[in-house]
C-alpha cells in the first residue's frame, strides 16, 4: 500500500506526457480553406464568388442544409475572402495574418456564437453592443450565428433590429439546420442558401482523396459502407473514417467497416432475396435466426434491406449503370441479376413491405416476430395478382364466352372451362399494353416447392379492338374522332382504363376540363377511375392527345337524365339462376371460392 500511493501520479505523467497533444481528427485536419476545395455546393461558391468579385456582398446570409455539408466552412471562408490582404478576393491567400487567424478561429473580426447555448435576449442584446464598433484589423465583422433557428423570439426580434439598420462592415452569417423555423422577416431581410446534401459518387471520391493524403488503405466495398452510412454528410464520413482506423489501423477492409458499423454483409441481403425469389418461408426465418444468433441489430438489418430493395427497383427501372444505386462497380452486376428475377410490381410491393415492418419495429415490442412477419408476406407476396389484371381476366372470360377468339389471334392450348378463357384474356391483356403475356403450361411445377410455375410469356403483335359501342361527344366542338383517339391511346397503353371509360355514357370538353359522364348504374366503375393514379394517367394520355393541358373529372348522370332502363320481371329464384349462369360470377366463384348467399333486387 505504501508503494503503491507515489506510483499512481507516475504513471499518469508518464501516459499524459506520450499522447500528442496537437493531434486534429481528419474531419479538422481536411476542412476546405477555400471555395473551390468544398465538395458539391458549387452552386453556392460561384454565387458567393461572383458577389465579391462584383462588390455586391449583402450584410445577411442564411446558410440552411443537412448536418456536415460545410455550412459553417463556407461562412469562414467567405470571412477570409473578404479581410485577406490580397482581397477582397473570391480566391483567399491562406497565408497572410488574417486568413491564418481565421483559420485557427482567433481572429477578433469573426464572432462565431453557438445559438442553441446563447439563445436568449441578453446573448443577443450583447451582440448588438459588439457589432457597433469597427473591425478590429480586418475591413469586415462577420458574425457566424450556428443552429440560428434556436434563438428564442425576444432573441429574434432583438436581432431583427440589427439586421433592419445593420451597422457598416458588419456581415451577418445563419447557419441552420432548420430554416422554416426562422422568424420570417429574418429570412425576408436575408439571402437564403440551400447545401444539398452530398451524392453516393462524391462522398466515395473525397475519401479515396484523403485516403491518399492520409496514406491510408480503405477498398471500395469500405468506401462504399463509409459513404452510405455518412447519409449525405461528409463530416460524418471523415469521422467514421477516423473510427475505422483506430478500430483496424490504416488498411480498412469491407468486413472491417460493416463489423464496425453493424452492417450486414451483401451475402445476406442476396440471401433474403434468393429467399423470397424461391418462396421459401423456412429459409426466410432461418435467415432471422442467424441474424439473432450472430447478435445484429434487427431493425438494422431492415433498413439495410429497404435500401437494398430500393437499389434493386432502381436497377430494374434505370439499369444498374444507373448513378442513382449507391453501389460500387465490383456489386452492380450481382444487382442486374438479382433485380431480373423481379417485376417492377414485386420489387414495389417488397419496398412497401419492409417500410411497414420497419414501423414496427420501432414502435412495438418483440421485434424477432415482427420482422418474421414480414419477410413472410414478402415471401407471399408473388401470390397475389394485380387488381388490374384480375378484373381483366374476369372481363377477358366474358369477352371470350360472347365471342370465340379465332385461331389466329390466341395461342392454342388444351386447356378448358372459364381458367382458359381467363388466360386467353389475359393474352389479349398483354397485346394491347405492350407487356407479353401467355397461356401458363398445364402440370408445370417449380422446381423444389412443388408449386406451380408462374405463366411464360409469348407475345402478341396486335391490340383489341373496343368492343363496346363507340360514344358520341356532344359538347364545345369535341367530335368522335378526337373521342375515339383518346380511346385507342388509353387502350393501347392501359388496358384496364381503357376498359374503364368505354362504359362512359357521354364526353364534355369545356374549356380546357374534359367531363367524363357515368350513369347511375355504373357509380362502382366511376368511383375506380377516380383514384389518383387512374385518374393522372387519363389526364396525361387525353392531354397528349388533344395536344393542350387538360383538367380531367369524372362525373354521374343527373338520376333524371340516366336513361331508363324497362324494371326486371324476373322473381328472386329467376335472378338467382340467371346469376349463377353469368361466367363472370362464376369466374369469381372459381377463383375465390364461395357460394351465392343472397340475390336482391336492385332499386332502379
Amino acid at each position: 500500500m505504501c508503494r503503491g500511493g507515489p506510483e499512481v501520479p507516475l504513471i499518469s505523467a508518464r501516459l499524459e506526457h506520450s499522447l500528442p497533444m496537437s493531434y486534429q481528427v481528419i474531419a479538422r485536419k481536411h476542412r476546405p480553406q477555400r471555395f473551390e476545395e468544398l465538395v458539391g455546393q458549387s452552386h453556392v461558391t460561384q454565387t458567393l464568388q461572383n458577389a465579391i468579385r462584383t462588390g455586391r456582398v449583402a450584410h445577411a446570409y442564411i446558410f440552411s442544409g443537412a448536418r456536415g455539408v460545410g455550412k459553417t466552412t463556407t461562412a469562414r471562408i467567405l470571412a477570409k475572402a473578404l479581410n485577406c490582404e490580397q482581397g477582397p478576393t473570391p480566391t483567399p491567400c491562406g497565408a497572410c495574418p488574417a486568413c491564418r487567424e481565421i483559420a485557427a478561429g482567433t481572429s477578433l473580426d469573426v464572432i462565431e456564437i453557438d445559438a442553441a447555448s446563447n439563445r436568449g435576449i441578453d446573448q443577443i442584446r450583447e451582440l448588438r453592443e459588439m457589432v457597433r464598433y469597427a473591425p478590429a484589423a480586418g475591413r469586415y465583422k462577420v458574425v457566424i450565428l450556428d443552429e440560428a433557428h434556436m434563438l428564442t423570439d425576444e432573441a429574434s426580434n432583438a436581432l431583427l433590429k440589427t439586421l433592419e439598420e445593420p451597422p457598416e462592415k458588419t456581415i451577418f452569417v445563419m447557419a441552420t439546420t432548420q430554416p422554416e423555423d426562422l422568424v420570417e422577416t429574418i429570412r425576408s431581410r436575408s439571402q437564403h442558401f440551400h447545401f444539398r446534401a452530398l451524392a453516393f459518387s462524391e462522398i466515395t471520391a473525397a475519401l479515396a482523396e484523403i485516403a491518399r493524403k492520409e496514406d491510408l488503405t480503405i477498398d471500395d466495398g469500405a468506401r462504399a459502407v463509409l459513404a452510405r452510412s455518412a447519409e449525405g454528410s461528409l463530416r460524418d464520413a471523415l469521422s467514421l473514417v477516423e473510427q475505422a482506423v483506430s478500430y483496424c489501423g490504416n488498411t480498412i477492409r469491407d468486413a472491417d467497416a460493416r463489423e464496425l458499423l453493424g452492417v450486414v454483409p451483401e451475402e445476406v441481403l442476396d440471401e433474403l432475396m434468393d429467399a423470397v425469389g424461391a418462396g421459401s418461408a423456412e429459409r426466410a426465418l432461418g435467415l432471422v435466426h442467424q441474424l439473432l444468433a450472430e447478435g445484429r441489430n434487427l431493425q438494422h438489418f431492415c433498413r439495410e434491406a429497404i435500401r437494398h430493395v430500393r437499389d434493386l427497383l432502381v436497377a430494374r427501372v434505370a439499369g444498374a449503370d444507373s448513378p442513382l444505386i449507391a453501389a460500387t462497380a465490383e456489386q452492380r452486376p450481382r444487382l442486374k441479376a438479382t433485380a431480373a428475377r423481379f417485376s417492377e410490381e414485386d420489387l414495389t410491393r417488397y419496398f412497401q413491405i419492409l417500410l411497414y415492418t420497419d414501423d414496427d419495429l420501432r414502435r412495438k415490442p418483440d421485434a424477432r416476430l415482427h420482422l418474421e412477419m414480414g419477410l413472410l408476406r414478402m415471401v407471399n407476396a408473388r401470390r397475389l395478382a394485380p387488381l388490374e389484371e384480375l378484373l381483366a381476366e374476369l372481363k377477358g372470360e366474358r369477352a371470350a364466352i360472347s365471342t370465340p377468339p379465332r385461331a389466329a389471334s390466341y395461342p392454342a392450348t388444351p386447356a378448358s372451362g372459364p381458367r382458359a378463357l381467363a388466360a386467353a384474356a389475359g393474352a389479349a391483356m398483354g397485346s394491347a399494353s405492350g407487356r407479353e403475356t401467355a397461356v401458363p403450361e398445364q402440370g408445370a411445377q417449380a422446381a423444389g416447392t412443388g408449386a406451380e410455375k408462374p405463366p411464360r410469356m409469348a407475345p402478341l403483335p396486335a391490340a383489341l379492338p373496343s368492343a363496346v359501342a363507340k360514344v358520341a361527344a356532344q359538347f364545345d366542338g369535341l367530335a368522335a374522332t378526337q373521342v375515339d383517339a383518346i380511346k385507342a391511346a388509353i387502350l393501347a397503353q392501359q388496358k384496364f382504363l381503357g376498359e374503364l371509360v368505354e362504359h362512359a355514357s357521354r364526353w364534355e370538353l369545356a374549356g380546357s376540363e374534359m367531363r367524363l359522364y357515368f350513369s347511375p348504374a355504373n357509380k362502382a366503375l366511376a368511383d375506380l377511375l377516380q383514384a389518383r393514379e387512374q385518374i393522372e394517367r387519363l389526364r396525361t394520355i387525353t392531354s397528349q392527345v388533344m395536344g393542350q393541358p387538360l383538367r380531367v373529372c369524372v362525373r354521374l348522370e343527373p338520376l333524371a337524365a340516366a336513361v331508363a332502363k324497362p324494371r326486371m320481371a324476373l322473381n328472386v329464384p329467376e335472378l338467382r339462376a340467371k346469376f349463377e349462369q353469368d361466367p363472370i360470377v362464376q369466374a369469381m366463384l372459381e377463383r375465390f371460392g364461395g357460394r351465392i348467399s343472397d340475390v336482391k333486387r336492385g332499386e332502379e
